[in-house]
């Protein structure tokens, strides 16, 4: 029997639920009532068949109204309600506008948290008929809700959607001239791009624009003050651009500075203070993921390429240097530390752009205490200090408010640590910086009032209990000393004077630092090999004078640093040698021949093969001169380094010969 629109609707009333989605319980329902709202349902699939189009639409209307009804869904599908509706939109034949609408509100609220239905639109493939009506703009509202209806919660029918090039159709309709007419939905659509995304095909087939087309509408004024449209755009774009491929795209496409003005009004349009607790966590996650994806773009290989250092997206990142704002300044430094990864670029930041100028006011002030902020300044600052003509111009980095200051903030181990790799790196090869270091931070008193950086370094070796800080600390009391024994002391000492004029500067500096510690632990720690050889060299340098030789036996008296110069010359640790005898007057230690040649030399980290033949070189080097020079050296200590002179000159000998 025929039913009549008003027929149906009060069918769907009258053996509903009654309840709203919200409520709806299915274990309130008797056993039989979906079997038994599925065969009311046959008499109104009859109906539907029988219909022309311009009669269908009332009918179609009240099913659409009764649909909202979570108890009809799997009845909708469970009868074939749901496939005519499929198919009516699936058909080339013309339906009219009204009739698509109420098949489109069928199809979203019955599949709607019912995998069943999904299976179904899967199974008929008729994501790609849902595709097809997007270019009819007046079904666009529509549409939407439906696909996410089908998409959210359901795998099989977004691998189906990513296939059918959902993503491609919808970043088109979100650049069309028409999109003011569905922009409400622009957050659907971003939840429909995010599930599709987690597809493992998705990147292939997906819009190259996707990231810069979400971007650009997240920026523009109609979404850019909407907290929610403003997180749904940036963060899909943000999944999009986890993604290599994208970054790359929108590398070559020039569109990063559309990224950096989405990551600016990121930190600063919306109130961090927000009202609504979830609305404020997905922001700080959003924060999150875009610093992630600043790193990635800014440290690719391609960056360089497609925006020179006076181009806008490193100058915008230079400006927020200065901004204060503590995560935009940290933001900066870690994107400019990408971008300064060669000499060129590094000089170019520090000689023409001055970025080092906001950095050094960052680490001077003592209110700073945010570890990201400190932490990232003083990474980008290490890249800066590397090349030797930058380093005089970071020299002010040495006054006692900056770096040496955080040298001494023990609650903060990693900046701590980065404080000190910094400092290092200021020192190396370069005497100004070293005067710096060791000159008096007062001009009065002598003696103990004499306070320097140096001595900062020392404490902070002594204090830490982290071995890559203490590492840096005596690595850097090392460096203070190769300048000390390879540049004119009367420069680099110009603070150490004596009233008589008659102790060397070098001598008053050593008797107020006590570094034997420190340069202990450079050549009896294990762990790297070549910084073992590093010292090894400047202990030859520093041995050649009475002055350095003072330091190296008082180094040498630390335990464990007489084995570690045994193994480097013998190959073997003073223990397992023969107990020298001493008796009469001191042996003269053997000539090593002249046919050898030994002269402290630095080791090259690029022959590794090489490196124990230069430590016993550089350390007979060191016996020998610390034998002459030293002249507070015990007889016990003046016999085994003789041993050692003459074992490793036989060594050397052999390998000459050889």
């Amino acid at each position: 029997m025929s039913m009549s629109p008003q027929d149906v609707a009060v069918l769907i009333q009258r053996e509903g639920s009654g309840a709203s989605p919200e409520t709806y319980d299915a274990a309130n329902e008797p056993e039989d009532a979906v079997l038994k709202r599925t065969k009311l349902l046959s008499s109104v699939l009859e109906t539907l068949k029988q219909q022309d189009p311009p009669s269908l639409e009332g009918i179609a209307k009240a099913l659409g109204d009764g649909s909202r009804d979570v108890a009809w869904r799997l009845p909708y599908g469970d009868s074939g309600i749901l496939e005519f509706f499929l198919d009516i939109l699936a058909s080339n034949e013309k339906q009219p506008h009204g009739v698509k609408v109420q098949a489109l509100r069928v199809t979203g609220n019955s599949c709607a948290d019912t995998d069943q239905n999904r299976a179904r639109v899967v199974e008929g493939k008729y994501i790609v008929s849902f595709i097809k009506h997007l270019q009819d703009m007046s079904l666009v509202p529509y549409l939407i809700p439906v696909l996410y209806n089908v998409l959210v919660d359901y795998e099989p029918a977004q691998r189906l959607a990513s296939e059918s090039r959902l993503s491609s159709h919808l970043i088109t309709l979100l650049q069309s001239p028409d999109r003011a007419a569905f922009s409400p939905l622009v957050t659907y659509f971003c939840k429909i791009l995010a599930l599709l995304i987690t597809q493992d095909g998705e990147v292939a087939v997906a819009d190259s624009e996707t990231a810069s087309v979400l971007l650009k509408l997240a920026i523009s004024p109609d979404h850019s003050t909407d907290i929610e449209d403003f997180l749904a755009l940036v963060s899909t774009a943000a999944s999009y651009l986890a993604n290599e491929t994208f970054q790359e795209r929108l590398l070559k496409s020039k569109q990063v500075d559309v990224f950096v003005k989405a990551f600016y009004i990121a930190h600063t349009q919306f109130d961090s203070e927000l009202d609504d607790e979830d609305t404020a966590k997905e922001l700080g996650q959003l924060c999150t993921s875009l610093l992630t994806t600043l790193a990635d773009l800014t440290g690719n290989d391609a960056f360089p390429a497609h925006y020179s250092l006076e181009s806008s997206v490193p100058q915008s990142l230079l400006k927020w240097l200065k901004e204060p704002h503590v995560i935009l300044q940290s933001a900066a430094c870690l994107a400019l530390g990408n971008l300064s990864r060669s000499d060129q670029a590094s000089t170019a930041f520090v000689q023409k752009y001055q970025a080092h100028l906001p950095l050094i006011a960052i680490l001077s002030d003592p209110e700073i205490k945010d570890a990201q902020l400190l932490h990232s300044a003083l990474s980008f600052l290490k890249n800066l200090a590397i090349p030797a003509q930058n380093k005089t111009f970071l020299g002010d980095l040495l006054e006692p408010v900056s770096v040496p200051r955080i040298l001494t903030i023990d609650t903060l181990p990693q900046v701590q640590f980065s404080a000190v790799s910094l400092l290092r790196l200021l020192l190396v090869n370069c005497p100004d910086n070293v005067r710096r270091v060791v000159t008096p931070r007062t001009a009065e008193g002598e003696g103990s009032g004499k306070h320097t950086t140096v001595h900062d370094m020392i404490s902070l070796f002594d204090r830490s209990d982290t071995e890559p800080t203490r590492l840096e600390a005596a690595r850097s009391a090392a460096t203070v000393c190769r300048v000390l024994h390879t540049a004119p002391t009367d420069e680099v000492l110009s603070g150490w004077t004596s009233e008589s004029e008659n102790t060397p500067s070098r001598d008053l500096f050593y008797a107020e630092h006590d570094l034997s510690q420190a340069l202990s632990f450079l050549i009896t720690q294990e762990k790297w090999p070549i910084l073992k050889s590093e010292a090894w060299f400047v202990f030859a340098l520093m041995s050649r004078s009475k002055d350095g030789a003072q330091v190296i036996v008082q180094v040498l008296a630390i335990s464990g640093a007489m084995d570690a110069l045994s193994y480097a010359v013998t190959g073997k640790t003073a223990n397992d040698e023969t107990p020298q005898i001493d008796g009469g007057a001191p042996e003269i230690p053997p000539a090593i021949p002249e046919e050898l040649a030994l002269e402290p030399q630095q080791v090259d980290p690029k022959q590794k093969a090489n490196m124990a033949k230069v430590d016993r070189e550089n350390c007979l080097v060191l016996c020998t001169e610390v034998v002459k020079n030293g002249e507070t050296l015990k007889s016990e200590q003046g016999g085994q380094l003789r041993s050692l002179i003459r074992q490793g000159t036989e060594l050397l000998g052999k390998k000459a010969e050889e």
